[in-house]
This record gives C-alpha cells, sequence and structure tokens, in this order.
C-alpha cells in the first residue's frame, strides 16, 4: 500500500507516457516523440510524446456524446477540419464578425533603445543586452500605457530567469514604481488571488502589469483567457510577447522509431 501517492507523480506520468504509446503503437506515424536536452540557461531536458492526428483526441467526445457543437472565430476554411477530424458534419455555417472597438495593432520590435538586436532565439535570451532591451521595453510601457499591461513568456523557467535578471538590474524597481506587479506561479490559488488583485488594480486607477508564463500551459489558463476577452478595456491595453513558442533548436525527433515487437514501445 502506498500511503503517499504524490511521491510518485513522476512515475505515474512515465506510465501514462509509456501507455499512450503503446495503444497506439500500430499508427505510430500520427505521433512524434521529441526529445529536448539540456541547454545552458534553458529548461530541463525532457522527452514528449506530440500527437499528430487530432481525430484521436476528439474522438472520445464524438463516441460519448450525440450531437457536438463547435464553435470558434479561427475555424477557416471550415470545410478543412472534418477532413483533420475525421466526421462528417450535419451543419456547417459561417457568420460575418465585426468588432465594436478597434482592432488589435500589432508591433513587432527587433531593436531596443539602444539599437542593439533582440532576438528570440535560444542562443540570443541569455544575453544580457537582449534582456536589458526587453525589461527597458517593459518600462516605458508601463510609463506610457495607462491602467493593465499583461506580458506573456514561453516558459515559467524563461520567466523566472528574466524576472532575476531585471530584479538584479533594477528593472523590477522601476517598474513598481509606475504599476503594481502581479506574476503567475503554478499554484492555482495564487495565481487566481493575483489575477483578481490584477483587476482591482486596474479598476482602482492605480494600474498594474501582469507576467504570464506559458500562456497554453497555463494553471488557470480558462480564466485569465476569460478574463482578458471580458474585461473592460482599461484592464488589459498591451498585451507584449516576449519571444515566441518553439522548439529548443537542440531538440531532435528520432528518425521513424521502430516499436519493439513485445511491448509495443519505440526503440530510442
Amino acid at each position: 500500500r502506498v500511503p503517499n501517492l504524490d511521491d510518485f507523480n513522476a512515475l505515474s506520468d512515465v506510465a501514462d507516457f509509456a501507455s499512450l504509446v503503446a495503444t497506439y503503437s500500430e499508427g505510430l506515424p500520427r505521433f512524434a516523440i521529441i526529445m529536448e536536452p539540456t541547454i545552458a540557461g534553458g529548461p530541463n531536458p525532457g522527452i514528449q510524446l506530440a500527437c499528430l492526428d487530432s481525430s484521436l483526441a476528439i474522438a472520445p467526445l464524438f463516441k460519448r456524446f450525440g450531437s457536438v457543437v463547435i464553435t470558434s472565430g479561427t475555424l477557416s476554411p471550415l470545410d478543412l477540419y472534418p477532413k483533420l477530424l475525421q466526421f462528417e458534419p450535419c451543419i456547417l455555417e459561417s457568420f460575418n464578425m465585426s468588432t465594436f472597438r478597434p482592432c488589435i495593432h500589432p508591433l513587432v520590435i527587433t531593436r531596443g533603445s539602444d539599437q542593439l538586436p533582440v532576438s528570440t532565439k535560444f542562443q540570443d535570451r541569455g544575453d544580457m543586452g537582449v534582456v536589458r532591451n526587453y525589461g527597458t521595453m517593459m518600462v516605458e510601457l508601463c510609463r506610457t500605457i495607462p491602467d493593465g499591461i499583461v506580458a506573456f513568456f514561453t516558459s515559467y523557467s524563461y520567466m523566472e530567469s528574466i524576472i532575476s535578471e531585471w530584479d538584479g538590474m533594477g528593472i523590477m524597481r522601476q517598474l513598481t514604481k509606475t504599476k503594481l506587479v502581479f506574476i503567475e506561479t503554478k499554484d492555482v490559488v495564487e495565481t487566481t488571488l493575483a489575477l483578481e488583485n490584477f483587476r482591482r488594480a486596474c479598476d482602482s486607477g492605480r494600474g498594474a502589469v501582469f507576467f504570464i508564463g506559458c500562456p497554453w500551459k497555463s494553471v488557470r489558463r480558462n480564466q485569465l483567457r476569460s478574463t482578458l476577452r471580458t474585461s473592460r478595456d482599461h484592464v488589459r491595453r498591451t498585451l507584449p510577447v516576449h519571444a515566441e513558442p518553439h522548439l529548443a533548436s537542440a531538440a531532435r525527433v528520432p528518425p521513424n522509431p521502430i516499436p519493439n515487437s513485445r511491448t509495443g514501445l519505440p526503440k530510442l
């Protein structure tokens, strides 16, 4: 008998990973095994099982329910998704949409205030010039833009390292002079409180900046997304994104992994 299952979470993840690979051993081309080694200043090494066939993920939903409604503002072209998800739609409709406020104005920054280039490449992320220019940009945005600012980072580890460097450079102290700073953590309760206080700071006119690590894996992703979409304009006026999401340049996909004839698991 195991008294505390939390001590074996890592073993459970490995077992789930192996079970997934073995379950679809015959359709292995629909998956990719991605290995990310340790990179200086980067996240811990890891191995991922990436599903390349979205129909596998949605099949249990179609099996359980007789009627399924799929809606989104990004389902375009419509005739492509039934092919990807392998189903025959009963009704396929597209509606013209309009916004009641000005559209987003994107701005891509390639150089800092000192004219040094800023890049999202892994080999450049630890460069102090890049870190300093990102911090200077945040300080200027907080001084110029009222109310709320939300800043996205590609991962929790990258966000933590950037904030640590900014603190050493005195950038965090400059940020707190103009706005309150809230940081998302992996703890659900802490992030919920931070999000609520972020909204209160914006509503009171004090202004705030919210740092989010890895938004597509956020512990409160749905709540964050709902808050940003439904909040009044003053709660989030600017959404800076620090580095675009992509795999580490040293990550590799094993070519044509051959499943073991006895276990069904690939030989790496």
